[in-house]
């Protein structure tokens, strides 16, 4: 059975949303969808280099989760 599919701005949305139900989104952090093969990869941004190895595992989390749901649209 073929997943439904979201473009990369509403996989971003879904991302981020589910973290701030988790704790507050960091202001200096951004995440970015893209194509990886036949699936999709979270690509994470942070404009100053602090140690946020945990929200990092919690996107990634997140992230793995909604992969095993949606496929990435276009």
């Amino acid at each position: 059975m073929k997943k439904p599919s979201k473009t990369a701005s509403e996989l971003e949305a879904a991302i981020k949303l589910e973290m701030e139900d988790i704790r507050e989104w960091p202001t200096d952090i951004a995440v970015s969808v893209k194509a990886d093969g036949d699936s999709w990869k979270v690509v994470i941004m942070q404009d100053a280099p602090k140690d946020e190895r945990e929200l990092f595992e919690m996107i990634a989390l997140i992230a793995d989760r909604l992969r095993s749901h949606f496929d990435l649209k276009g």
